[in-house]
């Protein structure tokens, strides 16, 4: 099998499922991270959606003991597209999702407080192909969630090259 990539790894470790909690993933792709997840869920679940069916499929595949165990469930959806009612959610993870900072704040950002569950965190991750715009991206995503109500950390590691910024509703 081969290695576990070090940036799913990294937006995992920052995520710190627990056992019980509902996850949401944002744009899973190929179900990298969402195997990560799924490891720490005893009697939690995730619902991993992507825009793309083939990355669905592939995600599906690669989870396949977690969706019959009934702990995972992949779906093919954008996030605008999702219902309040899938949730709440303890945890919400995307990783590499740029909607979130290339974008101004609409109906995405609107939603995900719906999402959520109280005390629930928010988390975005990435790793742009330029290291130079790790700190750019955060204070941008930082300053459109607090303009939104959210309390932020933000979080750059040059060295991976990594930026996050964790989230927490306050209003």
């Amino acid at each position: 099998m081969a290695a576990t990539p070090a940036r799913p790894t990294w937006a995992v470790d920052r995520l710190a499922p627990r056992p019980g909690d509902r996850v949401l993933e944002i744009g899973c792709g190929r179900g990298v991270a969402a195997e990560l997840i799924c490891r720490t869920l005893t009697d939690g679940t995730l619902l991993a959606v992507d825009r793309s069916a083939g990355a669905i499929r592939a995600a599906e595949a690669r989870n396949a003991a977690a969706v019959a165990a009934g702990r995972a469930t992949f779906r093919v959806a954008e996030l605008a597209a999702l219902d309040p009612a899938d949730g709440p959610f303890d945890r919400i993870l995307a990783v590499d999702v740029n909607l979130f900072w290339v974008r101004p704040p609409g109906v995405e950002y609107a939603l995900l407080p719906r999402l959520l569950a109280p005390g629930g965190e928010l988390h975005l991750c990435w790793q742009p192909p330029d290291a130079g715009r790790l700190t750019a991206i955060v204070e941008r995503v930082a300053a459109r969630l607090r303009e939104t109500g959210w309390a932020v950390e933000p979080a750059v590691r040059p060295d991976g090259p990594y930026c996050a910024v964790a989230a927490r509703r306050v209003r």
